[in-house]
């Protein structure tokens, strides 16, 4: 049979399967049927022997499909795309496709080539989907159901005890404590520190206090309203915070005296533990470090409770900036409150926000030169 190849790399292929021992299968050219051969004169950088280069053997079948795969020849294993484009084309047809006479392919085909998009395992998956459905939790349910892996915990009239709920709440609180100490952290500072209050206690009780008191002291300063609504709308503060199962305080350490005070004017002395302090930022390069590890500490603790079915909130208002909150605490003068966070079963999953930036291109950029 007289067939006619459209490239030089076709030919060799067909010359070194004429050199096996049982006949080669026949090869036909689509396209232009009646084209002549080219010229074996004209040789492209990619047309050299194949001895040259590495061998592995290539099996195809018959179009048939009966009958046990026949090896061909031996295709050398390139990491010229050419080749790697060859190779697949004999594994996957029986005929060869046409490919451009060009010996480099153009950088457009190239970028088509690599940007398929790659799905990830379902283990990665499982992991991106609890990152992605985290939410902030702003209200949370006093008594709340027990967690679909925590029915043993039931006693005898079927009901979660008061006591499983709360040793749940620490435990998940420690696990994810656990997390946050894998966070980055410049120079293994290990600068942050959590502190823990389970509701209802003494310390919930007291922080509740701070709460009604920080909440009156800022809405009487404003002078908004009168004093009656401004109590009530601080009573109204409290009960909700009363709901919060648990509270967890981060600080860090050797962030310079946070305890600065300008107040110039007050008619009640005892008040000035419920007045804000003054924002003290981080000063020095290691001071940022350490509060962006507080920061990555803080997203792993809030996934890992989100992992368990617990809702939670990363606070930051005014009640932390108080000597009465830091007193709570226990504060070191040079510890800086990063945050509150609340922790707790959600009254009702808050939905997506409305993103304002789009990714490609926006929040995602590729860098060009």
């Amino acid at each position: 049979m007289n067939c006619h190849f459209r490239s030089h790399l076709m030919q060799q292929f067909a010359a070194s399967a004429r050199t096996q021992s049982r006949p080669p299968l026949a090869l036909f050219s689509f396209g232009n049927e009646g084209a002549a051969p080219r010229s074996p004169s004209r040789r492209s950088s990619v047309d050299r022997p194949f001895a040259d280069t590495h061998r592995r053997p290539v099996s195809i079948s018959s179009s048939s499909g009966a009958g046990p795969k026949r090896q061909l020849s031996s295709i050398p294993s390139s990491s010229s795309l050419r080749h790697r484009s060859l190779s697949s084309s004999v594994l996957q047809n029986d005929t060869l496709e046409e490919f451009p006479e060009n010996d480099e392919l153009d950088d457009s085909s190239h970028q088509k080539e690599v940007t398929h998009h790659v799905p990830p395992s379902p283990s990665a998956e499982n992991f991106q989907q609890i990152i992605s459905s985290r939410r902030t939790v702003s209200n949370f349910l006093s008594l709340p159901k027990p967690p679909p892996d925590h029915e043993h915990r039931k006693d005898q009239d079927g009901i979660l005890s008061d006591y499983a709920h709360r040793q749940f709440l620490r435990d998940a609180i420690q696990r994810a404590v656990q997390c946050a100490m894998t966070a980055p952290n410049h120079k293994v500072t290990e600068p942050t520190t959590f502190h823990r209050i389970i509701a209802p206690s003494a310390a919930s009780e007291k922080l509740l206090d701070i709460v009604y008191s920080v909440t009156l002291e800022r809405l009487l300063s404003r002078k908004i309203s009168g004093h009656e609504a401004c109590r009530s709308e601080a009573m109204r503060k409290r009960e909700k915070w009363s709901d919060i199962p648990a509270f967890l305080v981060a600080t860090v350490r050797g962030m310079g005296d946070q305890c600065q005070s300008s107040f110039t004017s007050n008619n009640n002395p005892d008040g000035e533990i419920f007045e804000e302090l003054p924002y003290v930022a981080p000063s020095t390069m290691r001071q940022l470090e350490d509060y962006a590890a507080a920061c990555a500490s803080i997203q792993n603790l809030l996934l890992s409770l989100h992992s368990e079915g617990l809702g939670s909130k990363w606070a930051t208002g005014p009640v932390i900036r108080t000597r009465a909150f830091r007193d709570l605490i226990g504060c070191e003068e040079d510890d800086m409150v990063v945050g509150l966070i609340m922790v707790g079963w959600p009254k009702r999953l808050p939905r997506m926000p409305r993103r304002r930036r789009d990714l490609e291109g926006d929040i995602l950029k590729d860098v060009q030169l």
